[in-house]
């Protein structure tokens, strides 16, 4: 470890991180690395999300079956993160590539800031939790992955099943990614327009894409 990322571990969040095997380059998986993927993602949400509550409402001073996998928990879950999110300056070779992607559109396309490693996979564990709200609470949702097309933004990725949604005057079959529900309303820090409610407010507008 060089120097440099020992100093940016030093400063991070103390947390324990839930690494996948196989790492998160989902575009390059197999479809074969792909179910290991996803049934080990699977496999670990049990213990994954006992310590996540545990660790959440501790840090809350609350009691952790306060978590509860309502809509509700989750503005205590997202006041939790943004007490605990960290940011680090964007690493020069990082901010190259992203001058070098916004010649067109100048300075304001560019993150001079960013989240630390830390603070991404605790995303990932909020995103967890997100979608065991669903699936704990509406029977007909569940956890599934696709294959194709490979190019797919969520091509690959554990996702949420059994929406339906009209697209285009068209009614037909949705997903919901989690994961990335939570990193995008993270994106929220780079404008500081984040609040308590913003994750609560993502999970209730899927809620009416449920069959009822």
């Amino acid at each position: 470890m060089s120097l440099a990322n020992f100093m940016r571990f030093k400063k991070d969040v103390k947390y324990d991180l839930l690494v996948p095997p196989l790492g998160l380059d989902f575009y390059n998986m197999t479809p074969k690395q792909a179910k290991e993927n996803f049934e080990w993602f699977i496999s670990k949400i049990p213990e994954r999300m006992e310590y996540f509550r545990s660790r959440c409402a501790s840090d809350l001073n609350i009691p952790k079956e306060t978590l509860n996998y309502s809509p509700e928990s989750l503005i205590l879950v997202w006041r939790w993160f943004l007490q605990t999110a960290r940011m680090e300056k964007t690493p020069q070779e990082e901010l190259k590539r992203m001058k070098e992607g916004a010649k067109v559109f100048g300075d304001s396309f560019i993150n001079w800031e960013q989240f630390t490693v830390a603070t991404k996979f605790i995303m990932r564990d909020i995103g967890m939790y997100v979608g065991q709200c669903y699936v704990l609470n509406y029977p007909i949702l569940y956890w599934h992955y696709h294959t194709k097309p490979k190019n797919g933004i969520d091509a690959k990725q554990p996702l949420i099943y059994g929406f339906v949604r009209e697209y285009m005057g068209k009614t037909g079959d949705a997903f919901f990614n989690p994961i990335r529900a939570a990193e995008g309303t993270a994106a929220n820090f780079y404008y500081k327009t984040q609040k308590d409610v913003d994750l609560r407010d993502v999970f209730v507008k899927w809620i009416e894409y449920i069959p009822r």
